[in-house]
């Protein structure tokens, strides 16, 4: 395998047009907003690739018929010094390169499937225009500024350390939406990754305080924080994650595709 710099990352551009925003932590990595690997199976006439995120999302892209470099991406992937957070979510995209890897025992990796989905924004505009939101007086609303970017970095999920560099690169480049309950985030919605023209959608709600609309709430605010911006807001999710479906129906996610996916943990 070749890893390539940032400077011939373009090289993989056909390969990964055909995925589009089902990997848009790929795009992030080839925008150079955010961290990650680029290996191909030939510099000058690339038709196999391997992009790995920071955040442990990875993918395989082109043809997997050069034995060389599919070799490679096995040992790549067997290799625990090849995932500095011992996690990894490899996606397949190609009925190819699920059988190559259904021929080769991947290491600690379980393989799942993976939901895919298209934002209808006609709906959307259409279903919340005139949408209600009443907030329970106890409950703040907040966009991504300083004080929280730095709060749900360090106190509520600190997988942002590894997607964003530092908070204002966050506040830069990502989009988010905050409920706060006695200065304490109760419920988020999230980028984890931008790139292509697409901010991926994160959301997490506080146990006690699911079933109050606020998942609702934060969702519709990123999202037209994403239309102001020229962003288009992208979904995806386990497809056995109820709760997630659920959501992503009711902001106008229609699901479009599902794929394998090795979900790894060492």
């Amino acid at each position: 395998m070749h890893e390539l710099t940032a400077a011939e990352f373009y090289i993989v551009n056909p390969m990964l047009e055909k995925v589009g925003n089902k990997a848009v932590y790929a795009l992030s990595v080839i925008q150079q907003l955010q961290t990650g690997k680029v290996l191909v199976n030939d510099r000058n006439n690339a038709t196999a690739a391997l992009i790995t995120s920071v955040g442990g999302f990875y993918c395989l892209l082109g043809a997997a018929n050069d034995a060389p470099f599919n070799e490679g991406v096995i040992e790549f992937l067997n290799n625990k010094n090849s995932h500095p957070i011992d996690f990894y979510a490899l996606a397949l995209f190609s009925t190819d390169w699920e059988q190559l890897l259904a021929e080769n025992n991947l290491i600690n990796a379980a393989k799942i499937k993976r939901a895919y989905f298209h934002f209808n924004k006609e709906k959307f505009l259409q279903a919340y225009r005139d949408y209600p939101f009443v907030l329970n007086p106890e409950f703040n609303e907040e966009g991504l500024n300083p004080e929280i970017a730095d709060q749900y970095r360090e106190d509520f999920y600190s997988y942002y350390k590894l997607v964003w560099d530092s908070a204002q690169q966050f506040i830069d480049n990502g989009v988010g939406h905050f409920v706060t309950k006695d200065d304490k985030i109760i419920s988020v919605c999230s980028s984890p990754y931008v790139g292509g023209g697409y901010a991926e959608i994160d959301i997490i709600t506080v146990e006690k305080y699911k079933r109050k609309g606020l998942a609702t709430l934060v969702g519709v605010r990123f999202i037209n924080e994403c239309l102001n911006r020229g962003l288009t807001p992208n979904w995806c999710c386990h497809s056995d994650n109820i709760e997630s479906l659920s959501v992503a129906h009711k902001l106008c996610f229609e699901q479009v595709d599902e794929h394998p996916m090795y979900w790894y943990n060492a």
